[in-house]
């Protein structure tokens, strides 16, 4: 079965474009079929970026853990200008984020790989919509990989479904002593800020 989680070869390309406003500012990016959210920002991403937006302050070291066709960084860089990492298995995904971060000058790259243990940087802020059909061993994997890539005051900022496990997802962090807050709630999403 194809998962936009890592790139499906035997997916056709259809480039597009996604069109999308946030905070009253416009947002264009370059985008493809067989990546998560293909065709336009997904609700999670948007709730989970308005929240972030809103709750803290602008952060210089942002890695987008999952970054997808990388709207999380090039909304980042963009109202915070900050130096942006983005993540992701999906090579084609990967492509785009780098293309979205030139097109729109945002300071980033782009690393393709599962997960970020391979990475030796510690950042101030971390954004994760997880991957939920890949399970909870690899959803929990990469929040304690996360958690183990935050500056002393860093935070992750995970948004989930309450019907994917958020409560359980709550749970087991807090259960590795992690600090966890649910910073909102909208439309089934939880946004959970989390430190160590």
């Amino acid at each position: 079965m194809s998962h936009y989680y890592q790139e499906d070869l035997n997916v056709q390309s259809r480039p597009m474009q996604i069109h999308f406003e946030l905070n009253q500012k416009s947002f264009e990016l370059e985008s493809d079929s067989g990546v998560f959210s293909s065709d336009k920002l997904d609700t999670g991403t948007r709730i989970l970026l308005e929240t972030v937006l809103e709750q803290s302050k602008p952060q210089k070291n942002v890695l987008d853990l999952g970054c997808g066709t990388g709207a999380v960084g090039v909304v980042l860089g963009t109202f915070w200008n900050s130096t942006i990492t983005g993540v992701d298995t999906n090579a084609r995904a990967a492509r785009l984020a780098k293309k979205n971060y030139e097109h729109t000058k945002v300071d980033g790259t782009v690393v393709v790989q599962d997960g970020i243990q391979n990475l030796n940087e510690k950042f101030d802020c971390i954004l994760l919509n997880p991957p939920i059909r890949t399970g909870k061993e690899t959803i929990y994997r990469l929040f304690d990989e996360a958690v183990t890539h935050l500056t002393s005051d860093g935070k992750l900022w995970i948004v989930i479904r309450k019907q994917h496990g958020a409560a359980s997802a709550v749970k087991y962090m807090e259960d590795q002593g992690y600090i966890v807050r649910r910073a909102n709630r909208d439309k089934g999403f939880w946004i959970l800020e989390v430190s160590r």
